[in-house]
């Protein structure tokens, strides 16, 4: 099985990525609950300076929401979304946004639509979800405008409509919403609904970067990727360590792998997981993994393999396919749990049918040794050629194995030469010592002791005991 990976997708998507309703962490010691905009502007990730909530202020809040005050309704939905002033509960937050926005308050209505979008707190509804930020956008709210817009250009519980989409960023935009530049940036970036313009893109980036936490992300993730022109680690690693500060996960998460690979900072696995845990404690999936390999390989941290499982298993349920590889090796193994082969290979599936190129290659290896499933050589075949054809050397290798042997399809040698040549030249042992075999034998390659022995031989050293039983024998020969 694999080992676990860091997901490191956090960094690459975060630039795409338009969700609507990320909490910034910061607010105020003189907390104005009926202050509706401002704390719409937390809802955006913008920076507040000086802003904070202790618990005393949470508790009044919360107070004027349990009367009944729909500000404070949402308000509070905020606090608990964020955990500002108080532990995070998505749950509670939903619950608020949703008395505040059934009340008609149509700030309410934008904070229960963010839930809705993101499945935070409720059951993820898009379509509902779009149809609340319609009646705060037709309200005249930035965030709802900006967060329609993403609807429209995503397609997420709308028809897809690109030309609507740039025109409400825009209006959003010149309502005064930095989130909306971020948004436009994607449009130029992507050259979707409008021209393509790297220039343009930077340009709205930057103009967002002063007082916004996602655009901050975006740029670190603008010049990690070299997308205008050349990589420029030490940037990057500015801005994200600027959106990590404000609170914004994907930056936490990112800075998290800064430090782990020493890109940018300089190498500390102890701040790797430092800023992995504050997104993981946000809910972040990519982090909750990140933070589990962390405690799988004792990186940065004392090694529990129980803290691992329950990290995999908490980004897993959020449908994270990394996550759910690697919580299938952790059953598969009995690692930090009981082992239980059959709720390894329900991991695997969900994780190979979202194209999880690890988890393809585990399941195709369970089915072809009725390891926690019926044995079904047709299906093997089927998902490792999926892992192969990606690049997965166990994959190749069994593969290779399969059709050597006719097993789960026809034999076909020169399909078994050309994925055992690939696993082998990765250095995959099982691979070196069956290609070794067929250059010794003649099989499907012109016969070759020699290179037949050296390939045995360096899947021998590589510990592979079939390869060593082979060596005997040929030698007693």
């Amino acid at each position: 099985m694999n080992k676990a990976v860091f997901y490191m997708s956090a960094i690459y998507r975060a630039l795409l990525a338009l969700s609507c309703g990320a909490f910034f962490c910061q607010a105020a010691s003189a907390v104005d609950f009926s202050d509706s905009p401002l704390f719409a502007r937390i809802m955006d990730y913008d920076e507040i300076p000086g802003f904070e909530i202790s618990p005393a202020d949470f508790t009044a809040i919360l107070g004027k929401a349990d009367s009944g005050d729909p500000a404070a309704q949402y308000a509070a939905g905020v606090c608990f979304f964020k955990g500002i002033g108080i532990s995070r509960d998505f749950h509670k937050a939903a619950m608020l946004f949703a008395r505040s926005a059934f009340a008609g308050n149509v700030y309410g209505k934008l904070g229960l639509a963010t839930c809705m979008f993101e499945g935070r707190g409720t059951p993820q509804d898009a379509r509902k979800a779009a149809a609340f930020f319609k009646s705060a956008a037709d309200a005249g709210l930035a965030p709802a405008i900006n967060a329609l817009g993403v609807c429209y250009y995503t397609g997420e519980g709308v028809k897809k409509d690109l030309d609507k989409a740039v025109k409400l960023f825009s209006d959003a935009a010149k309502a005064g919403s930095l989130r909306a530049r971020v948004s436009l940036a994607r449009a130029y970036l992507e050259g979707r609904g409008v021209a393509k313009s790297v220039d343009k893109c930077l340009k709205y980036l930057k103009e967002a970067s002063d007082g916004n936490a996602v655009a901050q992300n975006n740029l670190g993730v603008f010049y990690s990727q070299g997308l205008g022109g050349a990589v420029d680690d030490y940037a990057a690693a500015q801005y994200f360590e600027r959106g990590a500060k404000n609170g914004y996960p994907a930056s936490q998460t990112a800075l998290g792998l800064a430090y782990l690979q020493g890109k940018g900072v300089i190498a500390s696995p102890e701040e790797g997981v430092k800023w992995f845990r504050h997104a993981a404690e946000a809910g972040d999936a990519e982090a909750q993994n990140n933070l589990g390999v962390c405690y799988h390989n004792g990186i940065g941290v004392d090694k529990s393999y129980v803290e691992a499982f329950k990290l995999y298993e908490k980004s897993a349920l959020q449908g994270y396919s990394i996550a759910q590889n690697n919580l299938g090796d952790c059953y598969f193994n009995g690692t930090g749990c009981d082992e239980n082969k059959k709720e390894a290979v329900k991991w695997y599936r969900r994780a190979a049918f979202q194209g999880e190129v690890g988890a393809q290659s585990n399941l195709g290896y369970c089915y072809l040794e009725g390891i926690g499933t019926g044995k079904s050589a047709s299906d093997a075949i089927k998902w490792l050629k999926l892992a192969a054809d990606a690049g997965d050397v166990s994959a190749q290798s069994n593969l290779g194995t399969c059709y050597i042997n006719g097993i789960g399809a026809e034999q076909n040698v020169a399909e078994a030469i050309k994925y055992l040549s690939l696993a082998a030249k990765a250095g995959d042992a099982q691979a070196l010592g069956n290609l070794g075999a067929c250059y010794y034998n003649g099989i499907g390659v012109e016969r070759n002791k020699l290179k037949g022995m050296g390939l045995i031989k360096k899947a021998a050293e590589a510990g592979n005991q079939e390869a060593r039983e082979a060596l005997i024998r040929i030698r007693g020969k």
